[in-house]
């Protein structure tokens, strides 16, 4: 994915705004003019820049929001919610692209979003005693709702809202794992043991290095004593991160696999839909100590203001799809359009149906909750987790031989707390993906110093230049394909690339600079002709 640099904050970023025609927009243009006497609007700056200097204090903005925000006149929907990437002012770079999360959940349907252009779902299964087949899950049911929630959050590439809710694990593969018993409509500490059982039996099979889980236990228990609690350890022994939701009653206690010593337990945070981190506030989601004595959560995410995907083919997908055609267009759309949408949407009052039916239905979107077509906000931690396990995948991504020790050791101390909120109820803060990425590229190599390292399944070549916009290595390993293994830049004119350790031969290889230039790694001092009157730089595995 090609990334750009902000003039503005210096962040790499995935676009570069350089369009201002809104009255707002001017205003924040000359702001910046001011406070950067070098910039111009010409050299463009990153989206969360615009929003954050779209006023000067917090109160001045929180007195003007019910005018909206340059965000929502900017994809002209007043319903919008900030993307979690962008508020979380995550690194574009990584979506997780090779790395897979099992996601363990009442139940399942393939959303879209998980599944076009490239179907991304490794495996879909029914742990229970139903073992429901393969054909049950393309038809969407009850419980099919929460576990397709939590995995599109995580994970979803936001193919039905044109890229706007992404997940911020947009590439990764998922592993759907249903532990609800349709039967009784519970789920029992059996099944969800049996859905760590079947994640562990089946990691190498599928490269599971995730198991995020949105469902719980009903009673605390020693560790020691919890079939959930020995399976999620047993995971974490196999080198696969276990992350779970904490709950959201402050009042009741921690119950497996949250109470799991080694699994990152996630609270939540209520971050006002804001890129503004100043107002943060807590969630009320549960926070305590273990029956063992463990303090719990690790760690706090987003668990409000979160875009969820509605379940295709339900009621509230039909009738979302309905009063955001009818948003605005009454005017434009001829009766029998009308009518034909207002039955999708149940109580619409029957003297609306000859006009004027704005107001009504944009009462309706926000009673419902609608951000989109197709959308919704949807919270509680069962979504402050996916967007924890969103984030490890990209950790793993730009690290991979990271252990689930160092990921939990990585979180918690790039972590950021929340000003005036109890320790105890937050853990080490707000989860700060940027952050956290950047310290996980920071363990590829022993040293910036140019030449390849090997690691414990990988080998990494570190480079050093500052004019490419993008490296690539292309080798025997590959194929050659200058697609499948890209630099990262760790720092300006630092790239490092992380190769699967291949099988013990000699292969050969080149940089790819700007997918134009070929050239031989310059601290390799082993190389052969390429027959192009070039050289091949000599690897030995």
């Amino acid at each position: 994915m090609r990334v750009y640099r902000c003039p503005i904050c210096s962040q790499r970023v995935p676009a570069l705004l350089h369009d201002f025609t809104s009255e707002g927009e001017a205003k924040v243009v000359a702001k910046l003019r001011i406070r950067h006497p070098y910039w111009s609007e010409r050299e463009g700056l990153c989206e969360r820049c615009l929003y954050l200097n779209e006023f000067d204090t917090f109160e001045e903005h929180f007195a003007t929001m019910a005018h909206g925000t340059l965000f929502r006149r900017r994809v002209g929907n007043p319903f919008a919610l900030l993307p979690t990437p962008l508020r979380l002012n995550t690194d574009p770079r990584f979506a997780g692209r090779g790395v897979t999360i099992a996601f363990i959940d009442s139940g399942f349907y393939p959303h879209p979003d998980l599944t076009r252009p490239q179907n991304r779902i490794r495996a879909i299964v029914d742990v229970t005693g139903e073992r429901k087949p393969q054909r049950y899950f393309r038809t969407p049911h009850p419980e099919s709702w929460h576990g397709m929630m939590t995995s599109v959050v995580a994970a979803g590439n936001g193919h039905l809202s044109d890229g706007l809710y992404r997940g911020i694990a947009s590439e990764a593969e998922v592993v759907l794992i249903k532990v609800m018993d349709t039967r009784t409509g519970r789920i029992n500490t059996e099944n969800i043991t049996r859905g760590l059982r079947w994640a562990i039996d089946h990691h190498k099979e599928h490269s599971i290095r995730v198991i995020s889980i949105s469902v719980a236990d009903d009673e605390p228990v020693a560790s020691d004593e919890s079939p959930v609690d020995r399976a999620a350890e047993e995971a974490a022994s196999k080198g696969i991160v276990v992350v779970a939701a904490i709950g959201n009653t402050p009042e009741k206690p921690v119950v497996p696999p949250a109470s799991s010593p080694s699994v990152i337990t996630v609270g939540g945070l209520d971050d006002r839909n804001e890129v503004w981190h100043e107002k943060r506030v807590m969630y009320h989601s549960t926070y305590g100590k273990t029956v063992d004595g463990h303090a719990k959560p690790e760690i706090i995410a987003p668990a409000i203001w979160v875009a969820g995907p509605i379940l295709p083919g339900s009621d509230q997908h039909n009738e979302s799809e309905a009063l955001f055609k009818l948003l605005g267009s009454h005017t434009t759309i001829g009766v029998r359009q009308f009518e034909t949408l207002s039955k999708d949407i149940p109580g619409i009052p029957i003297e609306l149906r000859k006009g004027g039916c704005e107001t009504w239905v944009a009462e309706r979107i926000k009673e419902k909750s609608y951000i989109a077509p197709a959308y919704k906000n949807v919270d509680g931690t069962s979504f402050a987790a996916p967007i924890v396990s969103s984030v490890i995948a990209q950790m793993l991504e730009a690290m991979p031989d990271l252990s689930p020790n160092d990921i939990r050791r990585i979180l918690m101390d790039t972590a950021q707390p929340v000003k005036d909120a109890p320790i105890e109820q937050q853990g080490s803060g707000v989860l700060n993906p940027r952050a956290a990425v950047h310290r996980a590229l920071g363990q590829r190599a022993p040293s910036n110093v140019p030449g390849a390292y090997r690691t414990d399944s990988g080998i990494v070549f570190v480079y050093h230049n500052r004019v490419p916009r993008t490296v690539a290595l292309a080798g025997d390993f590959n194929s050659w394909d200058v697609t499948k293994n890209h630099f990262d830049e760790l720092e300006n004119g630092v790239w490092s690339c992380w190769l699967p350790l291949p099988p013990a031969s000699m292969y050969h290889y080149k940089f790819v600079i700007d997918r134009a230039v070929w050239i031989e790694d310059p601290s390799n001092p082993l190389k052969d002709p390429d027959g192009y009157g070039g050289w091949n730089s000599q690897l030995v595995v």
